[in-house]
């Protein structure tokens, strides 16, 4: 209190004040003491802090699942590169080796043909008919066995 007398308007003033001042320090010991109100500030917080978290988490995860997709395309797309190298090197030895089995089988026909004309064999082995269905099984039965040796190797 002051010491400047004993005025009252002053002592009323002065009173005015501490009272204020006693105010302010009640309520903010009434909100230390509150612990309900306390709990919900610090969950609220925490909930804050954890939306910040996940948002944070979200975010490195897409661009993470972002890259991975990027790199799976890129791989896949020089995997279907090579593939389909692959399968025209294959088919260009295929096509090679059937035209060469059908070379070899015609070759095989024709002198299978001759060798049954000169044979003096009966009217029905001089048929076209049986000897182009053994050529066409002995050029199947090669190619079988050319690509069955090349899956092997």
């Amino acid at each position: 209190m002051s010491s400047h007398g004993n005025d009252p308007e002053r002592l009323r003033a002065e009173i005015a004040q501490t009272r204020a001042e006693l105010a302010g320090t009640a309520e903010q010991l009434a909100a230390k003491t509150d612990v309900k109100a306390r709990a919900k500030e610090a969950a609220a917080g925490a909930v804050d802090d954890a939306r910040q978290r996940v948002g944070a988490a979200a975010g490195q995860t897409r661009r993470a699942v972002g890259d991975a997709a990027s790199t799976v395309a890129e791989k896949a797309s020089t995997v279907a590169g090579k593939a389909g190298d692959t399968a025209s090197t294959v088919a260009g030895k295929a096509g090679k080796t059937a035209s060469t089995v059908a070379g070899k089988a015609g070759s095989a026909a024709t002198s299978v043909r001759a060798a049954v004309r000169d044979a003096d064999l009966p009217a029905q082995a001089h048929k076209p008919l049986p000897w182009a269905v053994v050529a066409g099984l002995a050029a199947t039965i090669t190619v079988i066995i050319y690509a069955v040796r090349r899956r092997r190797a």
